[in-house]
C-alpha cells in the first residue's frame, strides 16, 4: 500500500477559519485534495498522511501562500489535539509531558511518526521525524507540526513562550526569512529532521494546571490503540472506508484507488486472511451507525441517508441484523433511566 501513516483530522487545527478570513474557500480546497468536507466535524477522524499532506499543500496553493502551514499553526492549542492533547497536558512536568507525546503519539494522534529528545550540551533538541515516504505537502506538514510542539511547551512555560530556534528540514532558503518572522524566532535549514530547541533546564518545569485536571475517562482510555498498525491490512482499509463514508458510499474499486492495490490484489490479498471488502464495509457502517445514534440526536431517516441508504427501512432491517434489535430500540435501551425519587 501507498500509505504508511495516518493521522487524525484535529490535527489540521482551525484551517477552515484561517482559509476563509483569507479570502480562499474551504470547500474549493477539500474537493480538489479529494478528501470529503465533513471532517472538519469529525476532528476523531483518521486520514492517510499523504492526503493530510495533499490538503496542506492544495490550501498553500488556494491562498497563494508559501508559508500557509506556519500561519495556521500560530492558531493552534493542545486543546485541539482532543485526548492526545489532554494526555499531554495532564502530565506534571515538561519531561513528562514530552515522553507522553512520544510514546502515545502513534496510537492517539498520529503514526509512521517519531517525537525525538536529543541532548547537546546545555540544549534540548526536541524532533519531528517522519517515516511516511509522501513528499508533496511535506513542508507545510512540518511547519504546522513544530507549533503543535510549541503548544506544548507553553503550557508549562507560559503562553508568550518561544523556543531559542527553530530548524526545519529541507526547507527551501527564501522561505527562512517569511518562517522565521511567522515563527518569532531563529530559524534554521536542516538536513536531518526538523525540531525545536531550547534551554534544558525548562524540562522541570510544573504543571501550573496540575490540581484542576481530572484524568481520562475509560473510554477514552480506550482509544490509545485504534490507530492501525502499518501491517494491518485490513485496518488500514477500514480507515479508508471510514474516511469514504463520511461523504459517500466507499466502493471497492475506490477504496482500491486509495489504498494503492488493484482491486483484484485487494480482494486476494483479504481473502487470504479469510476475509471479504463486504466484510469491512459492514464492519464500518456498523461502527459508525452506533457513533451517530451514540452522539447525536439526528433521525432514523437522517442517519440512514448518511450511511448510504436509500430507504430508511433498508437501514433498520440491516441494524437488525447486527445488533438483534432496531436502531429505535437500541438507542432506547442506551438512554439513562430517569432517576427514581
Amino acid at each position: 500500500m501507498h500509505q504508511t501513516g495516518y493521522t487524525r483530522a484535529s490535527t489540521l487545527g482551525p484551517i477552515a477559519g484561517v482559509v476563509t478570513a483569507a479570502g480562499g474557500s474551504i470547500e474549493r480546497v477539500f474537493r480538489r485534495a479529494d478528501l470529503p468536507l465533513a471532517l472538519l466535524e469529525s476532528p476523531d477522524a483518521l486520514l492517510p498522511l499523504r492526503d493530510h499532506f495533499r490538503l496542506l499543500m492544495v490550501t498553500s496553493r488556494e491562498l497563494h501562500d508559501e508559508v500557509f502551514a506556519a500561519r495556521l499553526g500560530r492558531q493552534t492549542s493542545m486543546s485541539g489535539l482532543g485526548v492526545f492533547g489532554r494526555w499531554v497536558a495532564q502530565a506534571p512536568t515538561l519531561l513528562e509531558a514530552i515522553q507522553r507525546a512520544g510514546t502515545s503519539l502513534p496510537h492517539m494522534l498520529q503514526n509512521a511518526t517519531q517525537l525525538v529528545v536529543r541532548r547537546y550540551d546545555n540544549d534540548i533538541h526536541w524532533s519531528y521525524e517522519l517515516a511516511d515516504p509522501a513528499r508533496d505537502g511535506r513542508q507545510q506538514n512540518e511547519m504546522l507540526a513544530i507549533w503543535y510542539m510549541i503548544a506544548v511547551v507553553r503550557h508549562f512555560a507560559g503562553a508568550c513562550w518561544l523556543p531559542d530556534r527553530i530548524v526545519l528540514a529541507d526547507l527551501p532558503s527564501r522561505l527562512r526569512c517569511p518562517v522565521g518572522e511567522l515563527m518569532g524566532t531563529d530559524t534554521a535549514i536542516g538536513n536531518a529532521a526538523s525540531a525545536i530547541v531550547f534551554d534544558r533546564r525548562l524540562l522541570t518545569s510544573v504543571n501550573p494546571d496540575l490540581e484542576q485536571e481530572d484524568g481520562l475517562s475509560a473510554s477514552e482510555l480506550g482509544r490509545i490503540f485504534d490507530l492501525p498498525d502499518p501491517e494491518d491490512l485490513p485496518g488500514r482499509l477500514s480507515v479508508l472506508i471510514e474516511l469514504e463514508l463520511l461523504d459517500r458510499r466507499p466502493t471497492l474499486s475506490r477504496i482500491g484507488s486509495r489504498s494503492g492495490l488493484a482491486r483484484r490484489t485487494l480482494q486476494r490479498r483479504l481473502g487470504e486472511l479469510g476475509l471479504s471488502y463486504s466484510d469491512l464495509l459492514r464492519n464500518a457502517l456498523q461502527r459508525r451507525a452506533v457513533r451517530l445514534l451514540c452522539q447525536t440526536d439526528r433521525s432514523i431517516g437522517d442517519i440512514a441517508s448518511m450511511l448510504g441508504y436509500d430507504d430508511p427501512a433498508h437501514f433498520s432491517r440491516a441494524f437488525e441484523r447486527w445488533s438483534g434489535v432496531a436502531p429505535t430500540r437500541w438507542r432506547g435501551l442506551r438512554e439513562p433511566r430517569a432517576r427514581r425519587p
